[in-house]
């Protein structure tokens, strides 16, 4: 028997909508922003770039204003590379040892 999908709106697609509600984003960004995937990919997202540094806001006269510093994205995405690659080396390491 099929699964009935629910058509209601999740919290992260309201919350989605809201902030991207203001953003001159074009439509299907926008589109896949707010699907139910998007939102909450961006809701995870969002604060580790802002952490990392990649995406910066700043306050001006009561407006957001967002900055990307593509130097830090290339550093980020170049340490979230190795440590995929350690990572799957680990993998196969352990793979390798419960299966001899």
């Amino acid at each position: 028997m099929a699964r009935r999908r629910s058509s209601k709106e999740t919290y992260s697609q309201k919350v989605v909508e809201l902030a991207t509600s203001t953003l001159p984003l074009p439509a299907p960004v926008k589109t896949v922003a707010q699907s139910r995937w998007g939102s909450r990919l961006l809701l995870v997202l969002v604060p580790i770039l802002i952490a990392t540094g990649v995406i910066t806001v700043s306050w001006t006269g009561g407006l957001p204003s967002v900055s990307v510093n593509r130097d830090r994205a290339e550093v980020v995405g170049q340490e979230v590379r190795l440590e995929a690659i350690k990572a799957a080396e680990r993998v196969r390491q352990y793979s390798e040892r419960n299966y001899r």
